[in-house]
């Protein structure tokens, strides 16, 4: 049975029946379960096998995949958008975008949000340059515009959105935290047990703002300036 998030049991399983998105020690639940996670990874699956075929009738080239330009790796985030959307939207109803977190935070995470992400960006700037003579690639305006938009706007709806209050109406706040940044780091697969860690790190703190403020809109604001400080960094 759903829970609200005053921690009272709720008979319907509409998104709508939540007031507020906000996790805390009050009582963490969402009207979805592993079941969605499954249907959203099916559409992501088949997704992915259109574009197996997109090359198979070269559609695409061999290489797409391998080295997928800015253009469809935009498309391949638009489409993971919709799949988390489509799924939700079709199996509960109701403000699906407000159900996953994105409400305005409040003025202090507003401002605690984006500073975080700046101040870790730098913490992972001088930790990973004194361990490797080069350590970030160079990346494209065109990429970084991209990971500093769309990419958090699709990681954060999907980990700190989706994920962390399923996990959280099982397991309490703080382990859903833990368990989400393991995932997400897993999911970026770092080359370097020191990347993992930052990964790992870097997901708490998306996951921490996410349930500090109630708001995924905290968390993709932190994760996208760190992104952005992370990538200007190469050109200094």
């Amino acid at each position: 049975m759903p829970i609200n998030i005053a921690g009272q049991p709720d008979d319907s399983s509409k998104l709508e029946a939540f007031t507020e998105s906000q996790i805390t020690a009050r009582g963490p639940g969402c009207c979805w379960d592993y079941t969605d996670i499954c249907a959203f990874l099916i559409c992501v699956v088949m997704f992915g096998s259109l574009l197996q075929l997109a090359i198979l009738f070269h559609v695409l080239s061999p290489l797409a995949l391998q080295q997928p330009t800015v253009v469809l790796q935009g498309v391949v985030l638009v489409w993971v958008l919709l799949a988390l959307y489509a799924t939700l939207k079709f199996r509960h109803g109701g403000a699906v975008w407000r159900a996953l977190g994105w409400t305005l935070p409040s003025r202090r995470h507003l401002l605690v949000a984006p500073l975080g992400g700046f101040v870790w960006a730098w913490v992972v700037i001088l930790a990973v340059k004194s361990t490797s003579p080069t350590p970030f690639p160079h990346i494209s305006l065109e990429l970084l515009a991209l990971a500093a938009t769309l990419g958090p706007v699709v990681e954060e709806s999907f980990f700190r959105g989706f994920l962390l209050p399923i996990i959280a109406r099982n397991s309490g706040a703080p382990a859903a935290v833990i368990l989400t940044a393991i995932v997400f780091a897993i999911f970026h697969q770092p080359p370097t047990l020191l990347h993992c860690a930052c990964f790992a790190v870097s997901g708490i703190l998306y996951g921490w703002v996410r349930v500090a403020s109630g708001s995924t809109t905290a968390a993709a604001l932190m994760h996208s300036v760190y992104n952005l400080t992370l990538f200007a960094c190469q050109r200094m």
